[in-house]
């Protein structure tokens, strides 16, 4: 048989919004527009920060999934890796700032896409990331792939990656610039988080993942305070 498609060696992100399928029978088009509006806020922001060591990534969004990707093109390996990290960042942060809470798993591997499917093992094993290991409302990385970000990225320039508790390496939003003015928006995170604690108490499985995201919001405040 003729092989007319291959995949190629690429950094593929898979991000599931959580709870949308309620938001979606509660209210179809509000719950579009959000997710509308946090990528579109999104690809803005990207395009503004992009520079010779970043390529935007394909993304391919079906319903409540979203998918990121960036071929690895030899000699320039790092472009790849820091690029669906960064958007992955700024898609988080704003899908916070609408509201939307993500979880998700970032691998690499063979990788193919086009207009009309999407395949390879990257897209398997980043779906099995976020479905079976993440665990919270966090964006995690395979070890392979937190080790090449940790030497790539200079300290004075910032940080894309927090170890967690359990030693897992996850996307850290406020890694790409934190200032003093950043302190409004997280304490509106956590009043909101506040919000969903209350409402979720009687759903332990659904209150730990909200928990753990209260944690992580109530450490990057006092981080910001510390500087």
């Amino acid at each position: 048989m003729e092989q007319k498609y291959k995949t190629k060696s690429a950094v593929v992100a898979f991000i599931d919004v959580l709870g949308s399928s309620e938001a979606i029978r509660n209210n179809v088009n509000e719950s579009l527009n959000a997710v509308h509006k946090a990528y579109d806020e999104t690809i803005m922001q990207f395009k503004k920060y992009h520079s010779e060591h970043m390529n935007e990534p394909k993304v391919d969004i079906f319903s409540d999934n979203i998918i990121l990707s960036s071929e690895i093109v030899e000699n320039k390996e790092e472009r790849a890796f820091v690029s669906i990290i960064f958007f992955s960042a700024l898609l988080q942060m704003n899908m916070w700032i609408n509201s939307l809470l993500v979880r998700g798993g970032i691998s690499c591997g063979n990788f193919f896409s086009d207009e009309r499917m999407i395949w390879g093992n990257a897209l398997v094993q980043a779906y099995k990331l976020e479905g079976q290991i993440a665990i919270y409302p966090r964006i995690i990385v395979e070890p392979e792939i937190a080790e090449i970000i940790k030497s790539i990225m200079k300290p004075e320039k910032g940080k894309l990656l927090c170890e967690d508790f359990d030693g897992i390496y996850f996307v850290d939003p406020f890694g790409i610039k934190q200032k003093k003015q950043d302190l409004y928006l997280i304490n509106q995170f956590i009043d909101d988080n506040v919000i969903r604690l209350r409402n979720n108490q009687k759903d332990l499985k659904i209150y730990q993942k909200i928990n753990w995201l209260q944690q992580y919001f109530c450490e990057k405040r006092r981080e910001m305070l510390d500087t």
